[in-house]
């Protein structure tokens, strides 16, 4: 008799590997249907999972995990729903999160990029230094065209922590440069612990930031992050509960 979990996992069939014999046999149209549903559902698994792991998270966070706290303000027009939707993507807008730090941005940022991937969109997320650096390595190594043809397929970039180090001249030019690209193609989520007047401060040109600025905020929405570090909170609520015997 042949080995007939090892054939399908020869086919790459892993799903009807693992669950064939759980399937009830009522005909043998209902019975092929069903051995394939669980095929292509395995498969589509797989794929997301894929595209969360080439997304880059680096935790991975969820909505469902997410507190929504009094202090996030959304700007007029702009919903909670729009958000989590991914409506923003369709219309190709972007969010930039704007506060201070362990409010919560980064945190929301992944879990909207998350959802993304699951209902398989391609994402990249990367910190501004990360992608910053990674450009001027690209560049160097005369492989930045082929990095930048990989991004034009990518729905949604999460560019995190911009402001908490200072850039070169250079990789704030090519992060300019991607930034640029993305107006009108792509959606972007920026999250940031600077307001707008001191990103020159990163981006170290006068110049650069006042075009940086314009390309973004001609399709974006701002949400203000404020109060006290999330973080911190949880924290000390960690620390003054007491625990179970």
């Amino acid at each position: 008799m042949p080995d007939i979990e090892q054939n399908m996992r020869t086919l790459k069939l892993g799903g009807l590997a693992r669950d064939w014999r759980t399937v009830e046999y009522r005909d043998n149209e209902q019975y092929v249907s069903d051995l394939l549903d669980i095929e292509l559902h395995e498969r589509e698994v797989n794929r997301i999972n894929r595209m969360i792991k080439t997304a880059g998270f680096h935790v991975i966070k969820t909505l469902d995990d997410y507190s929504w706290r009094s202090g996030i303000e959304l700007p007029a027009g702009l919903t909670r729903e729009y958000m989590v939707d991914l409506e923003f993507i369709d219309a190709k807008e972007n969010l930039i999160f704007m506060g201070a730090v362990g409010t919560g941005k980064t945190h929301l940022a992944t879990a909207i990029a998350l959802k993304a991937c699951q209902e398989g969109r391609k994402v990249r997320f990367f910190t501004a230094a990360s992608l910053a650096n990674l450009l001027l390595e690209r560049n160097n190594k005369g492989t930045l065209s082929a990095f930048m043809n990989g991004l034009k397929k990518v729905e949604l970039i999460v560019l995190d922590e911009l402001g908490f180090i200072p850039l070169h001249k250079e990789s704030a030019e090519l992060l300019f440069q991607v930034i640029s690209d993305c107006y009108e193609r792509k959606s972007l989520i920026i999250t940031t612990n600077l307001e707008f007047s001191n990103w020159n401060t990163v981006l170290g040109d006068n110049r650069l930031t006042a075009a940086l600025i314009d390309r973004l905020v001609h399709h974006s929405h701002i949400v203000i992050f404020s109060g006290d570090s999330y973080r911190l909170q949880q924290s000390m609520k960690r620390q003054t509960t007491p625990h179970e015997p």
